[in-house]
């Protein structure tokens, strides 16, 4: 890849990876790549095969010409490499792989362009790696929506690891905040009562009208 967005996000994800097979994506903190947020999506994989745009920027909006969200990502291609961009998409989840692709545009009016794509696969809050960081550049071509890319180059390359030891302590990106919980702080403070008095009441060896409480047996 030669896009300077492409090869940044890339480059942050790969941080992020640390040697495991792929991040959260809950790790993912937009403000450490704000120049690449119009440029980037996520994709999710629902049950077994189906594929879904769960978030877009504006880059991937504007060449389609509408928002983008809950799509099927193959709405993007020419109908004749549908099939194999499914295929790709697919592969980068359940091998896990990275993938990257040079696409030729064809717009409303039939020009012609080139786009730049890039997949990496991320772990959901539950550990799966069932989502895709997707990442779209152009060579600033003016275009008319929408636009419709077919496959001109792919490349994968099979992720490696060292280790993965699962989630990590903290998870500033996309996530809520979660306060660890701590049992000893959450104890609820029990007193002792002693003749309807706690041992904490200042007032416990003042005499009392009150009457105690008795147990009746109605036998």
């Amino acid at each position: 890849m030669s896009d300077p967005i492409l090869n940044s996000l890339k480059q942050y994800w790969e941080s992020l990876r640390a040697g495991r097979l792929a991040p959260y994506r809950s790790e993912i903190d937009p403000r450490q790549f704000e120049h690449a947020l119009e440029n980037m999506f996520i994709l999710e994989i629902i049950g077994e095969e189906t594929i879904r745009v769960r978030l877009a920027g504006m880059k991937l909006c504007e060449m389609m010409g509408m928002e983008v969200r809950g799509m099927s990502p193959r709405a993007f291609m020419m109908p004749e490499d549908r099939s194999r961009f499914d295929d790709a998409i697919l592969d980068v989840v359940r091998k896990p792989a990275v993938a990257d692709f040079v696409m030729e545009t064809v717009d409303y009016n039939g020009k012609s362009g080139t786009a730049y794509l890039l997949l990496m696969p991320l772990r959901s809050d539950f550990g799966e790696i069932t989502r895709i960081l997707g990442c779209i550049s152009d060579s600033g071509e003016q275009y008319e929506a929408p636009v419709r890319m077919r496959i001109t180059r792919a490349h994968s390359e099979l992720i490696t690891f060292k280790n993965d030891t699962g989630a990590p302590d903290q998870l500033p990106g996309f996530a809520e905040h979660q306060e660890r919980f701590n049992a000893m702080e959450r104890r609820p403070q029990f007193s002792s009562i002693s003749g309807g008095k706690t041992d904490r009441d200042p007032d416990a060896d003042k005499p009392s009208n009150r009457g105690h409480l008795r147990l009746v047996d109605k036998d």
